[in-house]
């Protein structure tokens, strides 16, 4: 039997891209601005040209008024976490969480930083983010800019729903006037307070996923099918996990909610007999089975956005609740694979820990070198090799499988500019490339080779050493 790639990639994205992009010394998202729509946009289109391969966007649909409803994949994983923001108008704040977010783990990648002393490269490849940074872009717009960013004809409805007021500081609904975490599916006839029309807060519309922002959220989860969702909004620094759980989910959900508040310090909020639904989560924890959390970031602000003071106490909070969430993601994906067996050899790049079974959380059993093994299974990203000393299990989402073409050692040179990698399955360079430009070539997988140098190992693609 051939062997596949032993590895949680979306096809897309099975060959990293160049890494001729330049590399920014600090991070493209500045959290210190009031955030608009324009600037996500350009903020984006400027993340996915510095990490190719590594950060992917497109559209998840259109607002009321045509916006695109950008979603932002960072990761190379099977394993889905889905964050999304902005649901209400003049919580934007969370958008700019959502962006940095983004920004600050596609630098730790590109770095090799670590998490908890685990390399965020090899969590990055076992796991993917779908940020979707600003559900109701339209709602936001008018929340920041107010009339002049509509069409004339819509001016007076909107003030009518603004109840005859300009001042739209304090709008919630996307622009016509629909409360957009009031439109899920999830004991939508029982919502409190409905709402009797299209008003700038808490009108839920006259039927489920009625607005085009919330008929694209659900279908863009239905296609992601996360492990985790989690709905950022802005006031109260609290955290919601629980609607109408099963039974049998409420210890592993309570679990992963009580790991987020221990992270940012917030109050878990009890489970209720009768919760008011059509949330986001609300709908997602009902319909998948699977934890979904709603975070309400800042300390409340009242009938307005969380001031920009707010962010240097809510993204120290934040910061690296993403890696956690991931973490448990990837656990909850593994636990519905199962083994097959395999053939043929696997390289590991890195030295790494061997386990008795498939699981970090699993006994250890000494530790495994750089090399070529034997394949014996794969589960999920994982590859149970032969040793010397029996059968051990390795993390391999990182590591080729396949055939290797021995070169017999050719003494080559290394160019300046060669763009360099720890392994072929990264999706950027390693961080500090080798200084010599003598090396060995070694061996040959699909179109990338092995060099050897008295500095370390790397991996280049073929055409960079020996031309087309």
């Amino acid at each position: 039997m051939s062997v596949v790639l032993i590895s949680a990639l979306p096809a897309a994205a099975a060959e990293p891209a160049s890494a001729s992009a330049s590399r920014p010394a600090a991070g493209v998202v500045n959290p210190k601005q009031v955030y608009s729509y324009d600037i996500m946009v350009r903020d984006l289109k400027q993340l996915e040209e510095t990490y190719p391969g590594l950060i992917r966007l497109h559209a998840i649909g259109e607002s009321e008024y045509g916006r695109d409803i950008w979603a932002a994949d960072l990761g190379l994983g099977d394993a889905y976490v889905m964050l999304n923001g902005s649901h209400h108008a003049r919580e934007w704040i969370t958008t700019i969480l959502i962006m940095s977010m983004l920004d600050h783990y596609a630098q730790a990648y590109v770095r090799n930083e670590t998490w908890n002393g685990a390399p965020v490269r090899d969590l990055l490849h076992r796991v993917t983010f779908r940020f979707v940074p600003m559900v109701n872009p339209d709602g936001v717009t008018l929340q920041q800019f107010g009339l002049s960013a509509f069409p004339e004809e819509a001016h007076a409805d909107l003030i009518a729903m603004n109840g005859g007021s300009s001042n739209f500081k304090r709008w919630k609904a996307n622009a016509k006037g629909i409360d957009l975490n009031r439109q899920y599916p999830a004991d939508w006839e029982n919502i409190n307070q409905p709402g009797s029309g299209p008003y700038y807060m808490n009108y839920r519309g006259k039927e489920p996923l009625a607005a085009k922002e919330a008929q694209a959220m659900a279908e863009a989860t239905k296609e992601t099918n996360p492990e985790i969702a989690v709905a950022y909004h802005s006031s109260g620094e609290i955290v919601y996990w629980h609607f109408h759980t099963k039974p049998e989910h409420v210890a592993r959900d309570r679990a992963i909610a009580t790991r987020y508040a221990g992270m940012t310090g917030y109050r878990l909020v009890q489970p209720a007999a009768n919760p008011s639904g059509g949330g986001y989560t609300d709908w997602f924890i009902q319909s998948f089975g699977r934890p979904g959390l709603t975070a309400e970031l800042g300390r409340p602000a009242g009938e307005t956005n969380v001031p920009l003071s707010e962010w240097e106490r809510i993204w120290p909070r934040h910061r690296d609740t993403g890696w956690m969430l991931a973490g448990e993601a990837y656990n909850l994906w593994l636990a519905r694979q199962t083994a097959a067996y395999a053939s043929g050899e696997i390289r590991l790049t890195a030295e790494q820990p061997a386990y008795r079974w498939p699981n970090h959380r699993s006994a250890q059993l000494g530790t495994l070198y750089p090399g070529r093994y034997k394949l014996l299974r794969t589960k999920g990203g994982w590859a149970e090799i032969a040793t010397e000393d029996g059968p051990r299990w390795a993390w391999a989402g990182r590591s080729p499988a396949g055939t290797f073409e021995p070169l017999g050692g050719i003494p080559v040179r290394l160019a300046p500019d060669m763009a360099q990698y720890l392994s072929p399955l990264d999706a950027a360079p390693a961080p500090q490339p080798l200084d010599t430009p003598s090396a060995t070539a070694l061996e040959r997988w699909r179109n990338w080779i092995m060099v050897v140098t008295p500095q370390g190992t790397r991996w280049v693609k073929e055409a960079d050493l020996f031309g087309e």
